[in-house]
């Protein structure tokens, strides 16, 4: 089974996010958008693990989630990149700004997985959200040659600034909170990735709430 942690979102911060994708279309027409449930703040990746002890590493993981007391703080969406490189990232996403409290959830969760054999990410934690994803179908010859700047196939060029296809220049997401911690699978189609929540975490909750309800608040959906 092919899991990670991530932040989930509320739905009307999904519903500003989904609304700002569809003001890029247009522009965009080569790239898939990510649908609205598949929006997320990426926490750490864990990959394949066996399916009968996904639980018992959430709760581990959530077990130390609480003696932190995680908490949601606000989160800003300061701007919009894209990265058109098959061996760092290739999508397009919006840069999350907050206090330090995701960057804090995602070393407790990497520590935590570590020791269940998972192997941390290198990379330092980025907090952002992927919106979409842009294809991979290009000349193998020109990879060396992309960059961040700038990425033209079949005639569609993306501009080295994304910011100028939103309205007035602005990103019209509002700042808002986390809602919780989450184990996703990802199952893998010809279409795309499809995500479900096994278990999470609630941020929006007190720490007496999430110990009366069970296990760090685990609970299956």
């Amino acid at each position: 089974m092919r899991v990670f942690f991530g932040a989930t979102l509320p739905e009307i911060t999904k519903n500003e996010i989904v609304e700002l994708a569809n003001s890029l279309r247009p522009s965009l027409r080569s790239v898939r958008f990510e649908g609205r449930d598949k929006l997320h703040i990426t926490l750490q990746f864990i990959g394949d693990f066996p399916a009968d002890r996904t639980r018992e590493l959430f709760d581990f993981a959530a077990a130390r989630l609480a003696k932190l007391h995680a908490r949601a703080s606000q989160t800003d969406i300061t701007a919009i990149n894209y990265f058109p490189n098959y061996r760092v990232r290739n999508g397009i996403w919006l840069d999350c700004r907050d206090d330090g409290a995701l960057a804090r959830l995602s070393e407790v969760i990497k520590k935590a997985s570590s020791a269940y054999g998972v192997v941390p990410e290198s990379r330092d934690f980025k907090s952002h959200i992927t919106i979409a994803r842009i294809p991979r179908r290009f000349d193998p010859g020109e990879r060396r040659g992309h960059s961040r700047k700038s990425y033209d196939r079949g005639g569609a060029h993306f501009p080295e600034d994304l910011q100028k296809l939103v309205s007035g220049g602005k990103l019209s997401v509002e700042r808002f909170f986390p809602k919780s911690v989450a184990l996703f699978e990802s199952t893998l189609k010809p279409s795309g990735s499809e995500y479900k929540i096994l278990y999470e975490y609630s941020l929006e909750k007190s720490e007496e709430e999430n110990t009366r309800e069970g296990t760090s608040d685990g609970k299956g959906i």
